[in-house]
């Protein structure tokens, strides 16, 4: 294929499956769909492959899910091996078949499903022994354990740490650092570890907000994307949205309870016999937090209104419902419970006040947050992790004083939490659906001062008389 000719398409360069008898079998032709899983939210890249086999490749083979599989798919006229599909070094690992049944005399269809290496390792690896270092340098360890050979993104972080593997697998202590992680550049950050096509990632949600925009999303009306000469505007058309949902914006009852609003921590030193009492509000340590729209706008305010909701003037984050209770053993500001052969304290504590209540807030708010899906034309450029441009039209009859072009909420930069590439080969079309996050906006949410909860100004009315209950006593 010389070039894209048209939004979607795609090119196929390898399909191979090698399976544990050591044969080697060109699936190129018996493809009828790929999918692809990225999630900000998982440790490893999944999928399956839907395959027609007229051979009966299932028993020759034979296929039993322990299969490697070589793929390479690519966009045409892409050449940046970051915007190649490639597994044909760190190839996949076929993992179950299932869903076989004949649809024809003499042809079968099923399903290949497949994950990466990492993973499989992963599940068949423990660690039992003392770990040294930052945490990001202990990442690094584990991630050798599982045998990976892709590119990694290592976000440096801070502190000395040493902790005790207790038989556990190698993915479970980086899911442990992640929760802990500071940020080497950046004191108040939360950490994700993921993995896409083009490799892994544990880095802070800082650092992924601070990404420039892969790719502009908006919709437009079909046939209005072409060229003067009546031929189809690609790269416009690799922006459209041919279908969204608005998933969430918050839940009141969520935020309150989980913490998102606000919370306290009691951190109980077993070294000293003290307690030290911190409070989260989500006012209070916005400017703290780095947000999505503060890298890319020059003010950014909280998808929540900072108004009072009751007559005494408090707002959200004067309720903190969610209490969180944890102990270390901190000494003079070191970690007392983990020292060298020599007997000194290099390591540093858990120091849950820089991260606890922070992360938990800004991790729901990227499932509670402004979230919504979109279909669009499938390339190989956007991955889970990224940042794109969103601007979803204003829909309705009437159009207020300020004449919006866009939804006021669903526009600007959005973090693509999760997606799912589909490679149609029935149709040669490659379809993307991503789930899009935003944690902040452009404008602050204004209203009246006193626009708190009505209620009427009398008490209680309480029936607790005997007749009130057993009227026919």
């Amino acid at each position: 294929m010389a070039g894209i000719q048209n939004a979607g398409d795609f090119e196929l360069i390898k399909a191979e499956l090698i399976t544990s008898s050591g044969m080697v079998i060109d699936l190129s032709d018996s493809i009828i769909n790929i999918t692809f899983f990225e999630d900000t939210g998982m440790t490893a890249v999944t999928g399956n492959l839907l395959v027609q086999d007229a051979a009966g490749l299932s028993s020759i083979g034979p296929i039993i899910g322990q299969e490697y599989l070589k793929l390479k798919i690519k966009t045409p006229t892409l050449t940046d091996e970051d915007q190649i599909i490639d597994y044909t070094e760190n190839v996949l690992i076929v993992n179950s078949l299932d869903g076989r049944k004949e649809v024809s005399d003499k042809v079968q269809v099923y399903a290949l499903h497949f994950t990466t290496s990492e993973l499989v390792i992963n599940q068949r690896t423990k660690v039992s022994r003392s770990l040294k270092g930052s945490y990001s340098d202990i990442v690094k360890i584990m991630l050798g354990e599982v045998n990976c050979k892709k590119k990694v993104y290592v976000e440096p972080t801070s502190g000395n740490k040493r902790i005790v593997a207790p038989n556990v697998r190698p993915f479970d202590i980086i899911k442990m650092a992640t929760k802990e992680a500071v940020s080497k550049f950046f004191s108040n950050s939360s950490y994700l570890f993921f993995e896409t096509l083009k490799g892994y990632h544990f880095r802070s949600i800082a650092s992924l907000y601070g990404q420039p925009s892969k790719q502009e999303y908006t919709s437009y009306i079909k046939g209005t994307g072409t060229n003067k000469g009546g031929s189809e505007d690609v790269q416009r058309e690799l922006g459209n949205i041919l279908d969204f949902e608005i998933v969430d914006s918050g839940d009141t009852l969520v935020n309150y309870t989980t913490g998102v609003y606000a919370s306290n921590l009691i951190v109980h030193d077993i070294f000293s016999k003290s307690y030290k009492k911190y409070q989260y509000g989500i006012f209070n340590n916005f400017r703290k937090e780095k947000h999505i729209t503060s890298h890319h706008k020059p003010d950014d305010f909280p998808i929540f209104s900072h108004l009072a909701v009751d007559d005494k003037g408090r707002t959200v984050e004067d309720f903190p419902a969610r209490t969180f209770v944890t102990s270390a053993s901190i000494g003079s500001g070191f970690d007392a419970q983990h020292t060298t052969e020599n007997n000194t304290s290099p390591y540093t504590p858990p120091n849950a006040q820089d991260w606890l209540q922070s992360r938990t807030s800004q991790l729901i708010q990227l499932e509670q947050g402004l979230v919504s899906n979109i279909l669009t034309h499938g390339n190989t450029i956007v991955s889970a992790g990224d940042i794109v441009k969103l601007d979803i039209p204003y829909n309705a009859s009437f159009k207020t004083t300020k004449n919006e072009k866009n939804d006021r909420f669903f526009k600007g930069m959005f973090f693509v939490k999760r997606l799912r590439h589909d490679f149609d080969f029935t149709n040669k079309k490659h379809q993307t659906l991503m789930t899009l996050v935003k944690d902040s906006i452009e404008d602050s949410l204004d209203g009246p001062e006193d626009n708190f909860e009505p209620k009427p100004k009398k008490s209680a009315t309480f029936y607790e008389e005997i007749e009130d209950f057993y009227p026919n006593l």
